[in-house]
């Protein structure tokens, strides 16, 4: 992933949206999407790298695999919230950006539920009885 090729892009897309919204404000949304999606494409493969060492680090320690799974779906949730709540918040829509945001939120909090179980488990097991 080149930084400075993201900044670009993201400089680049957000003048030009300042440009054009006042005369085509759907020409900017569409143009903020894509400018958001290049963005996302050049660092994808960045994250199959971080997925890899984490595998290892899971393997080294004995954690479950479907922790393990659960706690890449929660990253992966809030980068997507946070994408999406911040496109529906450019386009005006705010209340659907705050929705967005909570239904990120519960879901995260429902994919968090069995590792919040799994740590208290291991809390009891250490405390003397």
């Amino acid at each position: 992933m080149n930084i400075i090729a993201v900044i670009g892009i993201a400089l680049t897309t957000t003048f030009s949206v300042l440009i054009l919204k006042p005369h085509k404000p759907e020409i900017a949304a569409l143009l903020s999407i894509i400018g958001g999606v290049l963005v996302i494409m050049m660092f994808v493969d960045g994250l199959g790298e971080v997925t890899a060492n984490i595998g290892q680090l899971v393997e080294r320690t004995g954690v479950r695999p479907d922790l393990f799974s659960a706690l890449l779906r929660i990253i992966g949730i809030g980068y997507l919230t946070e994408f999406a709540a911040g496109i529906c918040d450019e386009a005006g829509n705010t209340a659907m950006a705050r929705k967005v945001t909570l239904a990120g939120k519960v879901l995260i909090l429902v994919l968090a539920l069995p590792i919040i179980n799994n740590l208290i488990e291991i809390v009891v097991g250490i405390i003397p009885s």
